[in-house]
């Protein structure tokens, strides 16, 4: 299945990104999504370019990590909607997005900054925020991998935890807003170099895996991560959900485009005439 979006944006002239999303794509993104389904990509970026190379322990530890975020998930029958699993200043941001349909969506609408009203036009400005794991409520959040995984390990087993619609993994690090407590290490007997991770199953995220639904890749997806496949090698790794959307995606791509354009002339110009100089000085 294709993932269903609520009055869905089907115009050809959003479909002039040369990237993983269209900019047709990212304005359906927008829109409430209706039918709950494993996601074609994640939502939580784990490498920009290619994958890391993992050792055996480690490969074989986040495996192990993955096993049980699939079994948490298949029994999950009593998690929340991803709306109340949300921090109570985001709540009014979702709603904005889903309003009175029964869909869900994996964005909030967003205030463009100081800067952006300042020098970029209403069709270029922030509309919409991904939903991250700061969206979420930290008392949501369950203790699940008790065990090490190494960064780059913990890193992948993000990205696969958030290709389920309201998923998210919390790598429980020395940052002060994911650090836990001496007293919270000591409950759950955490070995001193133990870097735990904690999970957020949504009701979305279960109805998805009970359904088996999942959205496809369109053509164009698989023609791009074909040629990434063939830049990148087979380490490529899949692009994520944008962390931002604007206000019309289709004109700000256009954008975007004609200045690759521009830079391409203008290198191509240069390059001619330094052939041509070449060729004169022989």
């Amino acid at each position: 299945m294709d993932g269903a979006h609520a009055n869905a944006h089907d115009d050809d002239s959003g479909d002039v990104d040369t990237g993983f999303w269209t900019a047709a794509d990212r304005e359906n993104m927008k829109k409430p999504i209706l039918v709950p389904a494993k996601l074609v990509a994640p939502t939580q970026r784990g490498f920009y370019a290619r994958a890391p190379k993992l050792g055996k322990k480690a490969e074989a530890e986040l495996q192990r990590a993955k096993d049980a975020f699939d079994q948490y998930l298949a029994n999950a029958e009593y998690s929340r909607p991803l709306v109340e699993l949300l921090k109570p200043h985001i709540r009014p941001r979702y709603e904005a997005v889903v309003g009175d349909s029964e869909g869900f969506s994996l964005y909030v609408t967003s205030t463009p900054s100081q800067r952006e009203l300042k020098t970029l036009p209403k069709s270029e400005r922030t509309s919409h925020h991904l939903i991250y794991d700061y969206c979420i409520n930290m008392s949501a959040f369950h203790p699940l991998i008790d065990f090490h995984l190494t960064t780059d390990a913990g890193k992948l087993f993000t990205a696969y935890v958030s290709m389920w619609p309201g998923c998210f993994a919390l790598r429980r690090d020395k940052a002060a807003t994911r650090k836990l407590t001496e007293a919270e290490r000591a409950a759950r007997r955490l070995p001193a170099k133990v870097t735990p991770t904690d999970v957020v199953v949504s009701q979305e995220a279960y109805i998805a895996y009970r359904s088996g639904n999942v959205v496809e890749p369109t053509p164009h997806q698989i023609a791009y991560m074909e040629r990434r496949k063939i830049e990148e090698g087979s380490d490529a790794v899949l692009s994520a959900y944008p962390f931002s959307l604007h206000n019309d995606e289709v004109a700000l791509m256009n954008v975007r485009m004609r200045a690759a354009n521009a830079k391409k002339r203008l290198r191509e110009e240069v390059e001619a005439e330094l052939d041509w100089r070449s060729n004169e000085e022989i």
